[in-house]
């Protein structure tokens, strides 16, 4: 299944998030953000469950460095709300504070994700890892859902032609090994084309989720 939404400009765009003046006080130096991180301690697995810190990871990946303010405009959510799900994963390393930045008469807490796209290291053989992973896939696609709904509904969506930027759907294909081979070659191009995406006036933002399974039989469910 891949589902794409754009996320609505008039919500949040690259202009609304460059065009307030800032000052940044750090204590240490930034860390910089990787491109891809896979989580394979239990407590950030943990973290990662939960749809709330998976949105505020995904909205920090498009954004870069931001405050609770930047990601609760961007995920309508209320700013309040944000702050036990940030700290839970500053607390496992997930997000970095990195400075201050003063707007209006106040400072503001800054944070950095540690890695644009952030997955988990799947563990067949360990009932913990299994949940985690489990939980974390609902997770994302509880997500992916809220954002197509959100965008349904906003003028501008087009499902057709080579300016697409909306769509849902899901296939059953047969495949053999060089054609699985294949599938998985065209997965790692979208990732790699995630990877190097940056903001820009010209630019428009989009959500992609990609899931990829094999069928199992209910009569063989456990």
């Amino acid at each position: 299944t891949l589902p794409a939404s754009i996320h609505d400009p008039n919500t949040y765009s690259y202009q609304t998030r460059t065009q307030h003046p800032t000052h940044t006080m750090t204590d240490q130096p930034h860390p910089e953000t990787i491109p891809f991180f896979v989580v394979e301690d239990t407590q950030a697995m943990k973290a990662l469950a939960n749809p709330v810190r998976w949105e505020i990871l995904d909205t920090m990946g498009a954004l870069g460095e931001c405050s609770a303010a930047d990601i609760a405009q961007y995920t309508a959510r209320a700013r309040t709300s944000l702050y036990p799900h940030i700290q839970d994963l500053v607390s496992c390393g997930l997000i970095y504070e990195t400075g201050t930045r003063l707007m209006g008469k106040r400072y503001e807490q800054l944070y950095r994700p540690k890695a644009v796209m952030i997955g988990t290291r799947f563990n067949q053989d360990d009932p913990e890892n299994l949940d985690y992973h489990t939980t974390f896939a609902n997770a994302l696609a509880r997500l992916m859902a809220r954002k197509h709904e959100r965008a349904a509904n906003e003028p501008g969506a087009n499902p057709r032609t080579d300016q697409r930027n909306h769509h849902c759907g899901g296939h059953s294909v047969w495949v053999d090994k060089e054609q699985l081979a294949k599938l998985n070659e065209m997965i790692e191009d979208i990732w790699k084309f995630c990877e190097s995406s940056h903001p820009g006036e010209d630019k428009q933002l989009m959500h992609v989720g990609l899931f990829l399974s094999r069928h199992i039989p209910k009569s063989k469910e456990k």
